[in-house]
């Protein structure tokens, strides 16, 4: 669990709030652009529901959700409500849908490279050094972290949402592709929330046995650190 590795880190207690604070500031930031993309984008595609909803704002307010915001400090990852569509207003009603759903997505990926490429550009800032003014090293270490969550936590949206998992963005887009009416999907629609449920509890279970790499997390994770790995 995110706090408790926290705690258990042996950082001191203004280390902990720095790391909870950029930790928090990179997921609104990553959070919101995801649903603000699936309005801005479904607007384009002809329905304005999102914005009539008053979810086309960058104001995280807007788009909290409050077990999405305890999963985020409980697993170290959460979301926020979901931004209202009306697909029935799409001028393109396939094409539409398939945009709007890797919309999230694609605007995960591109923010998650342009943290990559702060922390390449940023890397001598990045480089805790204890000996300078107090105000330096609090910089410094928010820094880290900021870049840090921003990168994981993008990629990782963009990697959950990937799966072919019902209500998530690559459901939606795989669907399009699928016949009407078919078994895979008429099975996702009804009982795709508890598949998600139950695939986040047995990857934890997983983790506590010490068989991380049965642990679809543990792939994203991998994958993103070695990502920064390479670029630091």
């Amino acid at each position: 669990m995110f706090l408790f590795s926290l705690l258990k880190s042996g950082a001191n207690v203004g280390e902990i709030i720095i790391c909870v604070l950029a930790m928090l500031i990179a997921a609104a930031i990553s959070i919101v652009m995801h649903e603000v993309s699936h309005g801005f984008v479904a607007l384009k595609c002809g329905d304005p529901t999102a914005k009539f909803a008053g979810r086309l704002t960058l104001n995280p307010v807007a788009h909290f959700d409050l077990i999405g915001i305890l999963m985020l400090f409980i697993v170290g990852f959460g979301w926020a409500k979901p931004v209202p569509i009306d697909s029935r207003n799409f001028k393109n009603y396939k094409l539409g849908v398939f945009l709007v759903s890797i919309a999230g997505i694609t605007t995960n990926l591109i923010l998650c490279g342009l943290g990559l490429l702060l922390v390449f550009l940023l890397k001598p800032l990045l480089i805790i050094n204890i000996s300078g003014t107090m105000t330096g090293y609090v910089l410094r270490l928010f820094l880290y972290y900021f870049l840090l969550f921003f990168v994981k936590i993008n990629f990782l949206l963009a990697f959950f949402n990937m799966l072919p998992l019902y209500p998530l963005d690559g459901f939606k887009a795989l669907d399009l592709f699928l016949k009407p009416g078919n078994p895979y999907s008429r099975f996702m629609y009804r009982y795709g929330n508890f598949v998600i449920v139950g695939l986040v509890l047995i990857s934890r279970t997983f983790s506590y046995a010490n068989l991380d790499y049965l642990n679809i997390f543990y792939w994203g994770n991998y994958l993103i650190n070695l990502l920064i790995q390479l670029v630091i």
